[in-house]
């Protein structure tokens, strides 16, 4: 028998495949779906949290969870944190954005020359009750893209995907720890001196060239960070 937090990301995933929720529309709250399944609210807490991870919903604080649809073929196959981190765009909050010239650690991941110009997104990550659990910045070579926070369907790698006639095939990570820097510890509002996550993720076209970077960091307080800190 399947546990009842899968039950529930099933049922609403057919619900929202067959547009009984449609994409945009508000999920219906914690409270009423606890009563629809005659269950927990921690329960029904641990699915959506699983359905926004896999990309069916976006969280806005003051309002509740966003239906974003089936998420696209191209993530399907990731760890969660991966799909979590690339997916930023449509759950976190932007921070800003800008050109900037690559340093040598980002150029390198995207095997391009220190300097190249480069279109960066920064997010806030934050848990289902909106406490800061990570930051995260997107890089994307200003050929390619004009955004990086657009809110189509699927997302910016789709977007660029389409934009460029190509394909994300496969996903470079590299995962360590760390101690905070003030600034994430003050952003994070972590106390003393903690450690955090690292993350590089690397996505690469079938070509094997990448075309996109997310350089994040992650608190303890993100279920993405359990895999990083078992190592």
């Amino acid at each position: 028998m399947s546990p009842k937090y899968a039950e529930i990301v099933v049922a609403l995933q057919k619900r929202i495949d067959r547009e009984f929720y449609a994409v945009g529309d508000l999920l219906p709250s914690e409270a009423e779906l606890t009563q629809e399944f005659g269950t927990s609210r921690s329960t029904v807490v641990r699915a959506l949290r699983y359905l926004r991870q896999q990309g069916w919903l976006r969280g806005v604080q003051g309002k509740g969870r966003i239906i974003l649809g089936r998420p696209a073929a191209s993530l399907v196959g990731l760890p969660v944190r991966a799909r979590y981190l690339l997916q930023a765009d449509q759950h976190a909050s932007l921070v800003g954005v800008r050109r900037l010239s690559a340093s040598p650690r980002i150029a390198g991941a995207l095997h391009l020359p220190t300097g190249t110009t480069l279109v960066a997104g920064r997010y806030l990550l934050t848990s289902d009750e909106a406490k800061p659990i990570g930051m995260s910045t997107v890089f994307v070579p200003a050929l390619l893209t004009d955004t990086v926070s657009v809110s189509c369907e699927g997302g910016l790698v789709p977007y660029i995907e389409r934009r460029n006639g190509i394909t994300a095939h496969r996903v470079i990570e590299r995962v360590g720890a760390r101690t905070a820097t003030e600034a994430e510890t003050a952003t994070l509002a972590l106390r003393g001196h903690p450690s955090v996550a690292v993350c590089l993720i690397t996505v690469l076209d079938a070509a094997s060239s990448p075309f996109l970077v997310v350089d994040a960091v992650l608190t303890r307080d993100s279920p993405e960070t359990l895999a990083i800190y078992d190592l």
